[in-house]
């Protein structure tokens, strides 16, 4: 390959599961890769318990994965294989919503890209998120940064994200998690996702603590975030 950051001839093959829900994503994905020497893709997966499964069977090395997926979602598959020590993950989506990147990153994203991203930067990010690198796109990146930039209205965790404010409004309203995921259109397991960041960032050890912790400061009115 001409890029040096990329291993050359002779390299046992990266093996690589690729997950998303629609096939000819899944299917140009997979064609692509499997014209480099030095990579196999194992297998394809339609959403993130099947990717589990697959995962448990066939050992891949690293794992390609979209975001938003029926059954389980990319968050919630990649909080999954954190727990279970599994292959590193790397997020590929067309959304640049910075919940959706908070939460991959929360989750245990190794990677976090675009589809618009070139092949060639898919693989270099494959390899080094192999080798146990982070591999960021600068544009999830510098939404982060401006987000951290926002004046925040929690001291000194900082600001909770839009979807944030909705989740803990709807712990208040003692809505459990698959609720609140019908409601926001997002999975349970990306709920628990949100939940954990929330906790984490109230100082809260608990979701009564939590609402309690969000009453003080203003965040269940409807004029505050969301």
């Amino acid at each position: 390959m001409s890029d040096p950051t990329l291993p050359g001839p002779g390299v046992t093959p990266l093996r690589v599961l690729i997950v998303d829900d629609q096939p000819l994503v899944r299917q140009g994905l997979a064609s692509l890769l499997d014209l480099e020497d030095d990579v196999q893709v194992l297998a394809q997966a339609e959403n993130g318990r099947q990717a589990l499964d697959l995962a448990d069977e066939l050992r891949p090395d690293v794992v390609l994965m979209d975001v938003r997926m029926p059954v389980m979602d990319g968050i919630q598959a990649t909080a999954e294989f954190r727990r279970r020590h599994g292959p590193p993950v790397v997020l590929l989506t067309t959304f640049e919503e910075v919940e959706d990147m908070t939460g991959g990153l929360n989750a245990g994203a190794a990677g976090y890209l675009f589809k618009s991203a070139e092949i060639d930067e898919i693989l270099d990010a494959l390899w080094r998120v192999h080798r146990g690198e982070k591999v960021i796109h600068a544009r999830v990146a510098q939404a982060l940064a401006q987000q951290l930039r926002l004046p925040a209205r929690l001291e000194p965790s900082g600001a909770l994200t839009g979807r944030e404010v909705q989740v803990i409004r709807a712990l208040a309203a003692g809505q459990p998690n698959k609720r609140i995921g019908q409601q926001m259109g997002i999975s349970e397991g990306t709920v628990k996702v949100h939940v954990s960041n929330i906790l984490a960032k109230l100082g809260a050890g608990n979701r009564t603590e939590a609402v309690r912790r969000a009453m003080e400061l203003g965040l269940l009115s409807e004029e505050t975030g969301g």
